[in-house]
């Protein structure tokens, strides 16, 4: 690792040398060019002298900023993120330190700079392609004028400059004018950040602006994956009923059964700043003061139903332990857990939350009628359920959406 390391900080170095041998390369021939006295008509001299200067000068300081950038270390994606961005947790937008765990959603210390992509709509690069742009502008126009000045009258030499001139002509003032539009916008200094972390267990995303290195606005939102654990009893002065427990402990067999899985699921969603109304608007600069934080937290049991059992039979008759493995797609019909299986498939098609569930049966008492009856088969051949696994229902249950915390 510490190898790796090295290897990486030493060819950082390599590049930067090379960029610093090619802008005293550039810078050198243009101060030269710059100091040499030329013979000829003014306006020439001047076209001449100011294209090759402009020309060498724009690639000569161009080689030195990426110098000083590699030898720094600030050529990777995440340069340019906002100190404020990176002091708040990327799951939940606590104000936390990245070495640190944060308090409210249990995020693990992280290098946050990984996780961020800055897109920069910066001067820097529009003022670049601006004096090439008009340094091809400027040959342009001599190639166009110098030979007829100079007595060429060779029909042939004056198609061949015009033909170059023109080329030069085109390119240098297309370029010149789209630089020149986007350095309009760049002068603003706004960006725009992104991020992403994903995990098995922990998933979050978010987006937002910055004005020159100052964050305007940052939003996001994480899932969040737990271990099952009961909520503390009564918890928002909920009451359970007896209907509260039936159905906690039909969902609690089926997950003992194995024919539905359970995730305790946090939902976070934050903002931090005020986004801009109209979508597309270039960010503007906000004051000194702290920005306005928002953040909603959404806990749920999430039950979804677990792959179907299927039996499997050797598809050769001689099994030399490379035949292949044929599945039967007709499930036996007497087997208990394929037909409870068959059964809940029309109300969880998709995962859900276990309050959606509890709803979608009591809008159909029959079938809520059924679903406890098969629980209580499964029960009753076999299935042992744990009170604690009972008790994790109920807290989902219970559970209900935040409000938006300040």
């Amino acid at each position: 690792m510490q190898g790796d390391l090295d290897f990486d900080k030493r060819s950082r170095h390599l590049t930067a040398v090379f960029w610093f041998a090619l802008a005293i390369f550039c810078l050198a021939l243009a101060f030269g060019m710059l100091s040499a006295p030329i013979h000829g008509h003014p306006v020439l001299a001047v076209l001449i002298q100011g294209g090759i200067v402009l020309l060498l000068g724009t690639i000569g300081t161009g080689a030195l900023v990426s110098g000083v950038r590699e030898l720094s270390g600030e050529s990777g994606k995440a340069r340019g993120v906002p100190d404020e961005a990176l002091a708040h947790c990327l799951t939940c937008g606590e104000r936390t330190p990245n070495d640190a765990v944060c308090p409210v959603c249990g995020e693990p210390p992280c290098d946050r700079t990984r996780s961020f992509n800055v897109d920069k709509q910066g001067w820097g690069g529009s003022a670049f392609g601006a004096a090439l742009s008009a340094a091809l502008f400027c040959l342009g126009l001599f190639i166009l004028i110098g030979p007829y000045y100079d007595g060429e009258r060779r029909v042939w030499v004056l198609l061949a400059c015009g033909a170059l001139a023109l080329l030069l002509l085109v390119v240098g003032g297309a370029g010149l004018v789209g630089s020149l539009g986007t350095l309009y916008k760049g002068l603003g200094g706004g960006s725009t950040l992104s991020y992403s972390v994903g995990g098995k267990e922990r998933q979050a995303n978010g987006s937002g602006a910055a004005v020159w290195g100052k964050l305007v606005w940052l939003s996001g939102q994480a899932r969040v994956v737990a271990p099952l654990s009961p909520s503390p009893a009564n918890e928002g002065g909920y009451r359970v009923s007896a209907g509260d427990i039936e159905f906690a402990e039909m969902v609690a067999t089926l997950n003992a059964a194995g024919i539905v899985n359970l995730e305790d699921v946090t939902t976070y969603r934050f903002r931090l700043g005020e986004e801009p109304a109209k979508e597309g608007a270039r960010p503007r600069a906000r004051g000194n003061g702290p920005l306005p934080f928002t953040r909603t937290k959404d806990r749920c049991l999430r039950i979804r139903l677990a792959p179907l059992v299927r039996s499997v039979t050797p598809s050769g008759e001689y099994d030399d332990g490379l035949s292949d493995v044929l599945v039967l797609d007709q499930l036996l019909a007497a087997e208990p857990r394929n037909a409870v299986h068959r059964f809940f498939v029309q109300y969880l098609l998709e995962e859900a939350d276990v309050r959606q569930l509890r709803h979608r049966l009591d809008e159909t008492p029959v079938h809520r009628a059924q679903a406890i009856t098969h629980a209580r088969a499964l029960r009753e051949g076999g299935i042992a359920v744990a009170q604690e696994l009972v008790d994790a229902v109920l807290g989902g249950l219970r559970e209900a959406p935040q409000q938006p915390s300040v």
